[in-house]
């Protein structure tokens, strides 16, 4: 029988209860008709990008800085399992990874990439040779993103990347490469595509893969490798190209295509929405929703204040601070950030005691929907006033921008050749912005002092865009960060114009991070079925 390739004509994602990317195909057409000409092929390709909105976490309720110390979820049994996975030894199991890291909807998509790349060396001769090489080298891209996700996750992984025909059932048993390997093979794959790729794309391919797109998942992926010199070439192509750090922060997650995105999953209502203001708006905005997690005072405190003409760390011992903890903050707090007293839709926030949108105390039972920190996100979130559960978002997630570029370069340089003059050059980039205006951090010299600067920078700048639980485990800072500590919020009580703070404890347990948490388990299912896959020892 003819083979028959599903084109989807509309690409529609919803997020299941299993949190993987459903795709409703559109029509069906033969081999002949997709690669009868680039219009048609193009129609598979832009269905493949579900590879990407797989990862893209503004779909969904499940933010991984929910297992990190910046970000504290009040749901315990709807939706989300960052709760059980910090909380509770006994959770996180090979028969629960995918709860966590979805192994088996990544392999679907490696597949379906895998069918393209195979296809047309088959039924590719219709094409342009040029407009050919560049959907092939954006769906390679796809599978180097895919597998990366893979490797941040679980180490070394099974590598399905032949070029010529698919696994079927006489090559199911395949060993896992090793870590390094894995990322090797990613590295090497964008190295071979990346100019291959056009640096833009007209009007009708926006946002689609660029070479700045392959070269910054090329620095990303180096760097994970600490292959530094790779991540540092990597970084510096990027830096030549047309990308630049947008001046007004929150710009920076308002405005789509602006100069500072380099990779991102766009979404248009009302064909290809998202959730994520019914999930993480304020609870003031609309009954019985918002509030699924909330920053924790770890994270709030790492912006700095201005006092007098001074910019100082924060800290709720020193009374000036606290007389006015949330005025003159690093500018980047207020785009991250809601707070009580913050302006917001028209209205005041009240998280103090009896507002509007009032803290709640954490306890492990039943859901809802309220902070447990006394704070809300702000970054990601629109703000117009609406009807977001029926109309729901159609915001954009950004998945690598110029700005990671630099903490990319300043960290190969900083912590993989020890040129901190170099590393601070960098990393004060994102202080210095006119938009931001904070003083630069002095050059320190070795490189746990180093790596403190970078981590904070990291986490004001990045704060919700999915990079510090990743970070923590690479650094194995994770043991230390998120093993038997407690996080907390700020539980503020009104009387009169004047408020009082308190710090409390929003976790109620101490977290648990063990040593085998540097890398996830391999899902049960395909040790069971791939008889050469091994599980980690830690985790058998």
């Amino acid at each position: 029988m003819r083979k028959i390739i599903y084109i989807l004509l509309l690409v529609s994602c919803a997020w299941s209860c299993t949190r993987t990317l459903d795709v409703a195909p559109g029509d069906k057409y033969s081999n002949g008709v997709v690669w009868k000409n680039t219009s048609n092929l193009d129609l598979y390709v832009n269905s493949l990008y579900g590879a990407l909105y797989q990862f893209s976490e503004i779909g969904g309720p499940d933010l991984s800085d929910g297992y990190s110390d910046i970000l504290k979820y009040s749901q315990t049994y709807m939706d989300t399992y960052h709760n059980r996975v910090c909380l509770s030894p006994a959770f996180l199991s090979p028969a629960t990874t995918e709860a966590v890291s979805p192994w088996s909807a990544a392999y679907g998509h490696i597949r379906k990439l895998n069918e393209f790349i195979i296809d047309a060396g088959k039924y590719g001769s219709n094409i342009n040779a040029s407009d050919l090489a560049v959907r092939l080298a954006e769906i390679r891209f796809l599978r180097a993103f895919v597998y990366s996700k893979l490797i941040t996750r679980h180490g070394g992984v099974v590598l399905r990347v032949d070029d010529e025909k698919l696994d079927g059932p006489a090559e199911k048993n395949k060993a896992r490469a090793t870590t390094a390997a894995s990322w090797q093979w990613v590295t090497g794959e964008l190295k071979a595509i990346a100019e291959q790729l056009p640096e833009a794309w007209d009007n009708n391919g926006t946002g689609r893969i660029t070479k700045g797109a392959a070269y910054a998942l090329l620095a990303r992926a180096a760097l994970y490798a600490e292959q530094w010199d790779d991540a540092i070439s990597a970084g510096r192509k990027v830096e030549a190209m047309k990308y630049a750090l947008v001046n007004n922060f929150e710009e920076v997650f308002s405005t789509p295509h602006n100069k500072e995105i380099i990779l991102a999953a766009y979404y248009k209502r009302p064909d290809l929405t998202n959730n994520f203001d019914r999930y993480f708006a304020p609870t003031g905005d609309i009954e019985r929703y918002g509030g699924y997690a909330s920053p924790t005072e770890e994270l709030v405190s790492q912006f700095d204040i201005k006092t007098g003409n001074r910019w100082e760390r924060f800290s709720w011992d020193n009374p000036d601070h606290k007389a006015n903890p949330y005025t003159n903050r690093d500018p980047r707090f207020y785009a991250t950030i809601l707070y009580n007293g913050a302006p917001w839709k028209g209205r005041t926030l009240q998280t103090y005691a009896g507002g509007t949108d009032s803290y709640i105390e954490y306890f492990d039972g039943n859901a809802r929907n309220r902070s447990v920190t006394g704070y809300f996100i702000r970054k990601f979130l629109e703000n117009k006033v609406k009807d977001f559960v029926a109309e729901k978002g159609d915001q954009y997630w950004i998945e690598i921008r110029y700005a990671e570029i630099i903490t990319i370069l300043s960290e190969a340089y900083g912590r993989g050749k020890n040129d901190f003059i170099t590393a601070y050059r960098y990393l004060n980039m994102l202080r210095e912005r006119p938009g931001v205006g904070l003083p630069p951090l002095p050059v320190k010299d070795k490189p746990e002092e180093y790596l403190n600067d970078l981590q904070k920078e990291k986490m004001c700048e990045f704060a919700f865009e999915g990079h510090r639980y990743w970070d923590l485990r690479r650094w194995k800072k994770a043991g230390t960060v998120l093993n038997g500590v407690r996080m907390h919020g700020m539980e503020i009580k009104k009387t009169g114009d004047s408020y009082e703070y308190n710090l409390v404890d929003c976790d109620k347990a101490d977290r648990f991070f063990p040593e085998r948490y540097y890398t996830m388990p391999i899902p049960d299912f395909e040790i069971k079925n791939n008889l050469a896959c091994k599980q980690d020892p830690a985790w058998q």
